[in-house]
């Protein structure tokens, strides 16, 4: 009984697992046929820096994640209060406010992950530094 039971959890599991991937390869398809990814990798090499080309791939995402957020967040805002007229540019503006919140929101991810990317960095040479001179032989 209890094989059982071990065999049903790993086929949810297996199964949760292929669902993620299918979105992932479907997420990762509709980067690709945006030209997102190909345009981040070609501002990386003319930049010649790749945290370019990562800056790049995050604003774009922020602000093609932001649009239909915002759109979204309007539509709702102006169906919820009574105080609005029913307007096509409700969602026009949402995007376009959404559309600024994901840059924003991209502009601070790209921040932390620059402060977190030196901090490493310092962590690791202090970490080098203190392993090579243990490494030395102790003279008597």
């Amino acid at each position: 009984m209890f094989g059982l039971i071990i065999f049903i959890v790993a086929l949810i599991l297996i199964g949760v697992g292929l669902a993620m991937g299918l979105v992932a390869l479907a997420l990762a398809a509709a980067l690709v046929s945006l030209g997102i990814v190909s345009s981040s990798v070609l501002a990386g090499l003319l930049a010649g820096r790749p945290q370019t080309g990562i800056r790049v791939f995050l604003l774009q995402c922020g602000a093609l994640a932001g649009i239909p957020a915002g759109a979204l967040s309007a539509w709702l805002l102006q169906n919820i209060s009574a105080h609005l007229d029913e307007s096509w540019l409700i969602p026009l503006y949402g995007g376009i406010g959404g559309a600024l919140a994901g840059i924003l929101i991209a502009l601070l991810l790209d921040f932390i992950l620059r402060r977190l990317h030196s901090w490493a960095t310092q962590q690791l040479d202090k970490d080098r530094s203190t392993r090579l001179s243990s490494d030395k032989p102790i003279s008597l």
